[in-house]
């Protein structure tokens, strides 16, 4: 990409160039598949989002030139960001509520898994050591087998029941949730108590307004859109991604070589990928809350561990490093990513898909999605700017904000563990938004709780 000059050293321009390859295309993929979300459904957005990937992931490997590259990889961040935003929304509307929180918690674990894949596949292509442009066009290549896999198999997954029922489609609807829920007599008892509740406050949520002028003038949907947000710029605040960054550098001051060093990076990824399975399995045990207070404090005191040692022995690196310092910052990095994934990574997707009622799910959830990706951007833009300026002080943004979310999460934040997602609107002062509670279905549907009656004979005959 002629960004390294005849002395073996960047341009003058590489360190903006490669910045711009970070794949911001968050900022449009994120709110098309929003929209898209809303107005064609859940299945609709899982096809733009694999489509626009495949053709950024192949733009990308067949890349001719700099700008050629640039271009595409906006695309595959436009669409890798959408299918971000689209899985905890279409997980959480088919999951069944004491289990939604692991289902949807597996948005954390295949993010990470899919991470480390990436981490191995780099670990692979290193070794392509010809001058080859294998060594980088086949990792990018392999990008292209994911959304492929997901467009092939779009047509046999069911559309979510909920967004059949906010455009009128009942009879899908109903197709859908029975066959979600098997055969079992049982299950289908549930399922019809289930559909009983998703049709009556579809027919209510179907006459609410979701512009964004009600999203952010109405007290109770503000408080979602807030916490949700601020949490997803507070789990950002933590550094995962600068820290991630770092490690190269403390890896080097060991005396590793760059293969040893993507080794490092592999490892520290699968420990994230290890413990974000722990924490699918805690997420409906322990609860959503309390595994974002666990996670904030645990993750800022390995910040704290972090910092000290990267003050004291790395800060600047001597000739002679304090190498068992340097190791400790090494192991500090570790059990950073062991305790961040299982409780702040996992519960941030959970809390997004639940606390947003029908109509303002895909809006709500896409919307925190984006100021994740946003923190993410500014930390990662800022990162060689602090650390040639400020070094290690540049670490202390990530133990403050975390210290001040913790406090926050800890007096703002409802638990919404093993609630339908109908009912979660009660936690915000809703309750007259709830048409039907799953503990009163079994004494019979209560019609006049509906405001509107056009298939009141429909949710009787699904009661029975």
């Amino acid at each position: 990409m002629n960004l390294l000059g005849k002395d073996g050293h960047g341009t003058s321009d590489a360190d903006s160039l490669v910045g711009a390859t970070s794949g911001v295309g968050a900022v449009i993929g994120i709110p098309i598949g929003m929209w898209i979300m809303d107005r064609f459904g859940r299945r609709a957005c899982l096809a733009y989002a694999s489509a626009v990937g495949l053709v950024g992931a192949a733009g990308c490997c067949a890349a001719q030139n700099m700008a050629m590259f640039i271009a595409f990889r906006f695309l595959a961040g436009a669409g890798a960001w959408a299918s971000l935003s689209i899985a905890p929304v279409y997980t959480a509307e088919l999951a069944p509520p004491k289990l939604r929180g692991t289902f949807v918690g597996l948005t954390g674990v295949f993010l990470m898994l899919g991470q480390a894949l990436a981490s191995y596949m780099g670990l692979a292509f290193y070794s392509i050591r010809n001058g080859s442009s294998i060594q980088w066009r086949g990792p990018l290549g392999i990008q292209m087998l994911f959304p492929a896999i997901t467009l092939s198999v779009l047509y046999w997954l069911p559309e979510s029941p909920r967004w059949c029922l906010m455009h009128d489609r009942m009879d899908e609807a109903r197709k859908i949730v029975q066959s979600l829920h098997g055969d079992d007599p049982d299950s289908q008892q549930f399922a019809s108590a289930e559909l009983y509740q998703m049709i009556a406050q579809a027919e209510y949520d179907r006459t609410l307004d979701n512009s964004w002028r009600t999203c952010l003038t109405k007290p109770s949907y503000r408080k979602r859109f807030e916490i949700c947000c601020l949490y997803a710029f507070i789990s950002q605040s933590t550094g995962l991604l600068v820290i991630s960054a770092y490690g190269s550098v403390l890896y080097s001051t060991l005396g590793y070589g760059p293969r040893e060093q993507i080794v490092f990076q592999c490892g520290y990824i699968t420990v994230g990928v290890v413990f974000n399975i722990l924490g699918d399995v805690l997420v409906d045990l322990l609860g959503r809350k309390r595994l974002m207070l666990i996670g904030l404090s645990t993750v800022t005191f390995w910040m704290i561990i972090e910092t000290s040692m990267v003050a004291a022995f790395a800060s600047p690196i001597l000739a002679h490093p304090n190498t068992a310092g340097i190791a400790m910052a090494v192991s500090a990095l570790y059990f950073y990513i062991a305790f961040y994934a299982p409780t702040v990574d996992t519960a941030a997707f959970v809390y997004y898909s639940e606390v947003f009622p029908n109509h303002l799910r895909a809006k709500g959830v896409s919307t925190a999605i984006c100021f994740g990706a946003l923190a993410d951007l500014i930390y990662m833009q800022a990162a060689s700017t602090a650390f040639a300026n400020i070094g290690w002080k540049y670490f202390l943004v990530f133990i403050i904000i975390p210290v001040i979310g913790l406090i926050y999460v800890a007096v703002r934040f409802p638990e919404t563990n093993g609630l339908p997602l109908e009912e979660v609107a009660r936690l915000f002062g809703d309750q007259d938004h709830v048409m039907v509670y799953m503990e009163d279905v079994n004494s019979g549907p209560k019609t006049d709780s509906i405001t509107t009656t056009g298939n009141i004979r429909m949710i009787q005959d699904v009661a029975e």
